[in-house]
């Protein structure tokens, strides 16, 4: 590796990558100087040494050589900065990679540009492409912003793609492991189809996935990315992280938004740090890219319409454990605190999203930007909010949903300033906090997938895994309650039928609930599953309705076929038509069941069929 870095930095012209940052360098004596980008001055006292390749700035003193500039400037670590500069100097790296896995690399990078430059084609030389140049102009992004993301478009055609790239020299093979094409019945076919396509880069630069949106009604699925690929991991990838890293390094801080749209829209208004998680506030994966550019802090928006609103407190505490598990990961740092990245919070206004007010008053977003909270102090907040605190049930309610959050807190100053916190909001002593919180496991969240456990033979009185699933899903979807299609005595626990005719009112999961059904749906909630972004909780919900239902018609079948066994004359004619009528309803409960699943499977895979 030492040997890599040293043939790279002889071939590597550090002045051109200098120069390419926006530095105008000058002739000085045996060297040039500029203006330091590191820091805001107006005398030039950033200078470059010809004969060492480095360079020193005797303002900020920051000094380097061409990996350290573009480990500062953009953000990349050292391995990145190396790999980066080699692929620019034509140095192949004696690393201990499989030659053949680094070939099959090049070749998925190719296709993927050979399909950009397909889809970019169609933008520009189709009338329907020409209709979606018109739909990006009546969203006010302008046409340099259109080139600067590479906006395209994908003709509604079931195999154009499959056949353009056969004709490049990409084998089906290829094409389906770029992630570019799907396989069916049929055969091969385009993944990408009638649809508004963005190209999603690494922090290189190179593409390694798409994202499409829908340009008809009647299409499913608003938008849909690429698969997973060996070049594309959604949950570990920020969308515009390549064209952001300038901005994000100089500004110490990063925003996150949701969408590519957001993200686009805030780079042409100017706020050109900004990323996008892709679906969800920000998964552990996108916390340490962010945390190895070194930057201070990172500002998550969350949407100002209703939905956003209302979930705003239940996204803030899931991005709050998904902080604080990757800092317990990482071994250090806190939530809060300046030892490693912090993460801000900050609710758009009503009925808007980071969209609509880049557009519209990008001074107000700049503002809600710089006011953010960090996310603990937020969620605390929240809570502290809806609860009424002048009351002992209030705060002991209260206490049941913050305490935990705290003492999952890794930092421990920050874990007692916090603990200081609820200490004055409570009236309780701050040294019996801490014992509680130190008994008190942090709240976690479940297992990544949608699905509910294995199909439940748990006896009657006690309360089986999937109804406890069920049950901590409506406690973070409380308004999923009045929809889904069960009857209260379909669960055991008597404290979970209850809750479940009070969330079904309309009742708040904690704070409309008497304080023994209240701390019980802290507890359950803060068992709940982390749901992917795309997944859609009313399936998932759904689902796990009708396992608990197919459990209990299959409890009524077993003592069913017991009564038929022991009955004799005319009652074994009424036990036996009762047994078929069981048997029907579950035939179709199974089959509602499957179907269910199998959209549900489709929806979480984006597949657009």
């Amino acid at each position: 590796m030492p040997g890599d870095f040293d043939t790279v930095k002889e071939r590597v012209d550090i002045v051109q990558v200098i120069s390419e940052h926006g530095v105008v360098l000058k002739k000085s004596g045996r060297g040039l100087t500029g203006l330091c980008p590191f820091h805001s001055e107006k005398t030039p006292s950033f200078h470059v040494n010809l004969d060492t390749r480095s360079y020193k700035c005797f303002g900020c003193s920051e000094s380097g050589d061409v990996f350290t500039f573009l480990e500062k400037v953009d953000g990349l670590t050292p391995a990145e900065a190396l790999k980066t500069l080699a692929e620019r100097a034509g140095v192949e790296l004696t690393s201990r990679r499989d030659p053949a896995e680094q070939e099959r690399e090049k070749r998925l990078l190719a296709a993927n540009d050979t399909a950009h430059f397909y889809f970019r084609q169609a933008l520009r030389g189709t009338e329907r492409g020409k209709e979606v140049a018109r739909y990006l102009g009546d969203r006010a992004i302008l046409p340099e912003t259109v080139e600067k993301f590479g906006l395209a478009y994908a003709p509604d055609s079931w195999d154009g793609l499959v056949g353009y790239l056969k004709k490049k020299g990409y084998s089906d093979e290829e094409v389906v492991a770029a992630g570019l094409v799907g396989r069916s019945d049929r055969g091969l076919f385009d993944w990408f189809r009638d649809r508004l396509v963005v190209p999603i880069k690494d922090g290189r630069g190179r593409i390694i996935a798409f994202g499409g949106r829908a340009m008809r009604s009647d299409q499913r699925g608003k938008y849909v990315n690429s698969q997973g690929t060996v070049l594309f991991n959604k949950s570990a990838t920020l969308y515009a992280l390549d064209a952001a890293r300038t901005a994000i390094r100089k500004q110490n801080a990063a925003v996150i938004v949701e969408g590519y749209f957001d993200a686009i829209a805030l780079h042409q208004a100017g706020f050109e740090n900004t990323v996008a998680s892709m679906g969800t506030a920000l998964t552990e994966d996108q916390y340490f890219v962010l945390d190895a550019m070194r930057i201070e802090r990172a500002i998550v928006a969350f949407d100002g319409d209703a939905a956003g609103q209302n979930s705003a407190e239940r996204r803030g505490v899931d991005l709050a454990q998904q902080v604080q598990r990757a800092v317990r990961r990482a071994g250090r740092g806190s939530v809060t605190a300046r030892t490693g990245l912090s993460v801000y919070v900050t609710v758009l206004p009503t009925d808007t999203d980071p969209d609509v007010l880049a557009r519209r008053d990008p001074e107000r977003l700049r503002t809600l930007i710089g006011e953010a909270k960090p996310v603990l102090e937020f969620v605390l907040e929240r809570i502290s909010k809806r609860s009424d605190l002048e009351k002992a049930d209030g705060r002991r309610r209260f206490l049941a949903e913050a305490l935990p959050l705290v003492a999952g807190e890794p930092d421990p100053l920050t874990r007692e300033l916090y603990l200081g916190t609820l200490s004055k909001l409570t009236g309780l002593d701050q040294e019996a906090l801490r014992r509680e919180a130190a008994a008190a496991p942090p709240r976690e969240l479940g297992g990544r997938g949608a699905e509910p456990p294995d199909r439940d033979e748990t006896p009657a009185k006690q309360t089986g895994p999937v109804e406890r699933y069920l049950m901590a899903l409506l406690i973070r979807f409380p308004e999923e309650a009045a929809r889904t299609e069960l009857d209260p005595g379909d669960l055991d626990d008597p404290d979970n039928r209850a809750m479940f005719e009070l969330l079904k009112a309309g009742k708040h999961p904690t704070s409309d609930l008497p304080a023994h059904l209240a701390a019980k749906a802290a507890a359950l909630g803060a068992s709940a599953p982390e749901l992917e972004g795309e997944v859609d909780v009313a399936q998932a919900i759904e689902i796990a309705a009708l396992a608990l239902r197919e459990r209990n018609l299959r409890r009524r079948m077993k003592v069913a076929q017991g009564q038929l066994a022991r009955a004799n004359g005319g009652d074994a004619g009424a036990v036996d038509g009762q047994v078929a009528q069981l048997a029907e309803e579950l035939a179709e409960l199974m089959h509602r069941r499957e179907r269910h699943t199998v959209l549900h499977a489709a929806d979480a895979d984006e597949r657009d069929e």
